[in-house]
């Protein structure tokens, strides 16, 4: 089949400054050219020019030609890549034909700005339809709605074949469809009657699955509001409903009391699924769990782990499980006169920590309460005044603080211009049994005090009130529970905490295997603890406890000294001298390795009830040949053991030494200073 091209007849030579443009859609090219006497640029056309002809006869004529410099003009301008082939024929009198002929298939020339002295003829190639797919749309699948999805395609012409994802030869619909797995990204590959293709790569609509939406209740003192958070899904038009019939579009369900309730949740793709969950008296806004792992036990979080999500890390992942070419189980080694205490962060409904024995026996261990951050209750002596524009202001000075559900005094404060720490805008306050959302919080010259701002309309004088709040001081609490290993001598046993709440996903801790006995030989006992809060709350008075194998301890010595030096003698200004140890623990696997350099980097360390503080940097020998094993080098020098020349040592003074004041003896005796 021929490729398109263009003849353009010269029927006379084209007027100075006329034009004739020609367009190629295929490519987007703007074939134009100006015809000018002279050509100073890009998209002129030189013009032939009429005058005297030394020689000639007759004597005057046209010089040059109108088809050859239209042809030198077009090849400088547009056809640089060679994509045209192009030729002329001169007639004489200054005109002639180009013949313009494209070298690739499908060129489609048009005339655009005609010209008045050019006749132009176009022979585009004729073209073969071929097939697109237009247009993809899914429905409900004739089977198993939450796994599949039918999809159907349209295209432009009948695809004769279907290719991919399934095959089907011959077809004779236009739309197909087909059925195909939920969340996948499937290649629609088509061929119509001339053997010509096309394809779409189709991101399917998202599995409806209830554990990829989370429902956030935030409590007010008008009712709960829910919201349905979407974490995992596209695709999907979704509906909601709290009775299985009244449907909307919105995810958010306001004014709710506290009870239980049922969340419904459909697709348009026929799937469906229920969630439960509890509206509180004061809710929670969002999950709240944290384990820290300065813990003496070492705990993993259970997944179940998959090839596309769920990976497994080190914080999901017991030792035993680790993907490594040579895998070690840890035991982690305590004796009976060991207590375990275990500290971690929750706003979860319930907490149950379990021993659970190698015959799979329990052992329920209580878990202790240790901070009231949650629903916290606060009333007290205020003073209310009118801002204007619909707003009043509340402050504090002084006065009693009283049972929020009783009204009796229960104490006093002093503020003195500042506010309550439940305070903060977004929160409410509560005057009079009617509860207002906390606008605004700024300080008021006038009063010399910071103000908490609400809509009301007051126009009274400034007056005295109670008021009050209901609060969150931190999103959860702090627990603990402690195991006495006295209770497991020559056992091997570990611990489960689970975390469940109706309103959130369950979270459950296993730890590594755990093994007791009056005295396991070659360990060293680590103890530590921080004065300090950090991602443990030491406030509470906890200590952790860590046994683990030692391979040697040696001595070392940290020094510094400063000595003066003299042509004749060298003198001792001073020298200390600190003790220093080094522990080479045995080989471990990779968390219990972290767990060491954590229980050793603590403010407070005891290692067998010696006082030690970090050394420097450790030093890691791992991981041990293809395997989860590490071999941990930490240098710790002892705390309050220095020799300094210039002072006492380590005597301390206990008031059984007596001071002496200096004598300067005199000519009368000796005199005291």
């Amino acid at each position: 089949m021929a490729n398109s091209k263009i003849t353009i007849e010269f029927n006379a030579v084209p007027a100075e400054e006329s034009v004739l443009n020609i367009s190629e859609v295929t490519y987007g090219l703007n074939l134009n050219e100006i015809f000018k006497y002279y050509r100073l640029g890009s998209g002129q056309t030189q013009l032939p020019h009429f005058g005297h002809i030394p020689g000639a006869d007759p004597p005057t004529g046209w010089t040059g030609n109108v088809s050859v410099n239209y042809r030198q003009a077009f090849n400088l301008d547009y056809n640089a890549s060679s994509l045209f082939t192009v030729t002329n024929t001169s007639y004489g009198e200054g005109i002639g034909r180009v013949v313009v002929t494209a070298k690739y298939p499908g060129a489609v020339f048009s005339v655009i700005t005609p010209n008045p002295d050019v006749t132009v003829f176009i022979e585009n190639e004729a073209t073969v339809a071929v097939i697109h797919i237009t247009n993809t749309s899914f429905a409900t699948a004739s089977v198993t709605p939450c796994q599949k999805v039918k999809v159907n395609v349209t295209t432009d012409l009948l695809a004769v074949k279907i290719l991919s994802p399934v095959v089907v030869n011959p077809n004779a619909s236009n739309p197909f469809n087909f059925d195909w797995l939920r969340g996948e990204t499937i290649n629609v590959i088509v061929e119509d009657s001339n053997g010509k293709t096309d394809s779409r790569y189709i991101n399917l609509p998202s599995l409806l699955n209830a554990s990829n939406f989370i429902i956030n209740v935030n409590n007010s003192p008008n009712g709960a509001t829910v919201i349905v958070e979407n974490i995992n899904t596209s695709g999907l038009n979704l509906e909601y409903s709290l009775d299985g019939i009244t449907w909307h579009t919105l995810n958010t369900f306001s004014g709710l009391t506290t009870g239980d309730f049922t969340l419904y949740v459909r697709d348009h793709l026929g799937c469906s699924f229920t969630k439960t969950f509890s509206v509180n008296e004061f809710g929670i806004q969002n999950p709240f769990f944290y384990i820290s792992k300065s813990n003496s036990i070492r705990y993993a979080n259970r997944i179940t782990f998959g090839d596309s999500e769920n990976y497994k890390t080190d914080e999901n992942t017991l030792s035993c499980e680790v993907d490594v070419d040579v895998v070690y189980k840890e035991v982690q080694q305590f004796q009976s006169a060991d207590i375990v205490q275990t500290q971690f962060k929750s706003n979860f409904a319930s907490n149950v920590a379990k021993v659970i024995k190698e015959d799979l026996t329990e052992v329920v261990v209580p878990i202790e309460k240790k901070t009231n951050n949650i629903g916290i209750k606060d009333k007290r002596d205020a003073r209310k005044y009118n801002i204007g524009n619909g707003k009043t202001g509340v402050y504090f000075l002084s006065g009693n603080t009283y049972n929020y559900d009783t009204n009796v005094v229960n104490g006093n404060y002093s503020l003195n211009g500042l506010l309550p720490e439940w305070a903060t805008v977004g929160n409410y306050i509560v005057i009079s049994n009617a509860w207002f959302l906390i606008e605004e919080v700024l300080f008021d010259e006038s009063k010399n005090a910071d103000i908490i701002v609400f809509s009301q309309t007051y126009t009274g004088s400034e007056i005295s009130i109670v008021a009050g709040s209901i609060f969150n001081r931190f999103n959860y609490e702090v627990y603990e529970y402690a195991i006495d290993m006295a209770n497991y001598i020559d056992q091997k046993f570990r611990v489960q905490l689970v975390n469940s709440d109706p309103n959130f996903t369950t979270i459950t801790h296993l730890s590594e295997e755990l093994w007791c006995k009056v005295k396991h030989d070659d360990v060293v006992e680590i103890r530590y603890r921080n004065s300090t809060n950090t991602d443990v709350y030491y406030s509470t008075g906890i200590e952790f406890k860590i046994r683990i194998p030692i391979t040697f301890v040696k001595g070392k010595v940290d020094e510094e000294s400063e000595v003066h030096k003299t042509d004749t003698n060298s003198i001792l200004l001073s020298a200390d001298l600190y003790e220093v140890d080094e522990f080479v623990f045995e080989p471990v696997t990779k968390e219990i390795w972290r767990k060491i350099m954590i229980a050793l980097s603590h403010e407070n360390v005891l290692i067998n009830g010696t006082g030690y503080v970090k050394n420097g940097s450790f030093s890691t020998e791992g991981p041990l040949e293809k395997s989860n094993l590490y071999v941990l080098t930490a240098n710790m020098i002892k705390t309050g053991s220095v020799y300094n020349s210039q002072g006492s040592g380590n005597l301390d003074f206990d008031g059984s030494e007596v001071e002496i004041p200096g004598l300067i003896q005199t000519e009368s005796g000796y005199l005291g200073y």
